[in-house]
């Protein structure tokens, strides 16, 4: 039987470890390494922020904010009073100048799992109030993708869009089945509604409208169908090749106002999965992990195997 365990480490001493569910992908990606029908010569290892449970129908990470090479492999074979056991074991390094509130990590083959090179990406992390029109208010206060989050707010008489122009990304690879995430932190009970656009001009742009999370405090969104988006388009001239600005529109209840914290925006390529390369492991932490800037943690995947 096979058992896996990340175990965390800091200054080279065990901070942290939870156990994992092998997913019904990885079981197969396992059995066809052991054949000799798949490689495994490399590896990545992937944090993110959500707490849904670990099921072995996963296919990825419920929300990824960072992947990293796993650095080598090595097997542990051990016998005590004449019993021996036998594991693997993977490792991988987070980086100083990486932070988040990782309460979930999984681990990877190295290789894409999408099949077109419209792979899941990170779309904006909302680090520099710089960036966005209206200046919204930066804090680091419940940010859990990198160290700041900003808030967004509207003063209670109409809706309010911030705007940010981007490095052109091209969504016209993406199909109506692929979806967005939006990681946000609902302030209060005033909010109506967020919405997303994607402008190639500043006449032409796609939207999406997200209705928030019931109560308040660190959200995210559901998935969201690219089709949503796609289907509202501003005008027939949008050019989904050449999206070179995002807006946020936060919209109040009437007579009210509101205000939403913004943590992360991502795209999430479904429809190209290839199940032989898809999440092996994933492993949701009892308590979230708290990786601060400055300090290194490295992580290791054991699985220990039942023979």
């Amino acid at each position: 039987m096979l058992k896996g365990t990340y175990i965390y480490y800091q200054d080279g001493q065990e901070i942290y470890r939870s156990s994992n569910v092998i997913t019904k992908y990885g079981k197969r990606f396992l059995t066809s390494f052991l054949a000799g029908r798949d490689s495994f010569t490399s590896k990545s290892m992937s944090f993110g922020i959500d707490s849904t449970s670990a099921q072995d129908t996963d296919t990825r990470m419920g929300f990824e904010f960072y992947r990293t090479p796993v650095l080598f492999g090595s097997t542990d074979i051990q016998t005590v009073n004449d019993t021996t056991t036998y594991a693997v074991v993977y490792k991988a390094t987070i980086p100083q100048d990486v932070a988040g509130y990782i309460t979930e990590v999984g681990i990877y083959p190295e290789f894409k799992d999408s099949l077109t090179s419209y792979d899941s990406k990170f779309i904006a992390d909302f680090d520099n109030q710089l960036d966005w029109t209206n200046t919204p208010l930066i804090t680091s206060t419940n940010a859990r993708v990198g160290q700041y989050l900003l808030t967004m707010s509207s003063n209670g008489t109409s809706a309010k869009e911030y705007k940010s122009n981007i490095q052109a990304i091209d969504l016209s690879g993406y199909s109506v089945n692929d979806t967005l995430k939006l990681a946000y932190v609902k302030n209060d009970a005033n909010l109506q509604n967020i919405i997303i656009k994607f402008y190639s001009s500043a006449l032409d742009y796609y939207s999406v409208t997200i209705t928030p999370n019931s109560g308040t405090g660190y959200k995210l969104s559901s998935d969201i169908k690219l089709d949503n988006l796609f289907s509202n388009a501003s005008t027939l001239n949008v050019d989904p090749s050449n999206i070179n600005q995002i807006g946020i529109t936060i919209t109040p209840a009437s007579g009210q106002s509101t205000s939403v914290g913004l943590d992360a925006l991502r795209i999430n390529d479904e429809d190209t999965f290839n199940p032989n390369f898809g999440l092996i492991s994933r492993s949701v932490l009892t308590t979230p992990l708290v990786k601060l800037a400055g300090r290194q943690v490295d992580v290791e995947y054991r699985l220990d195997l039942g023979f």
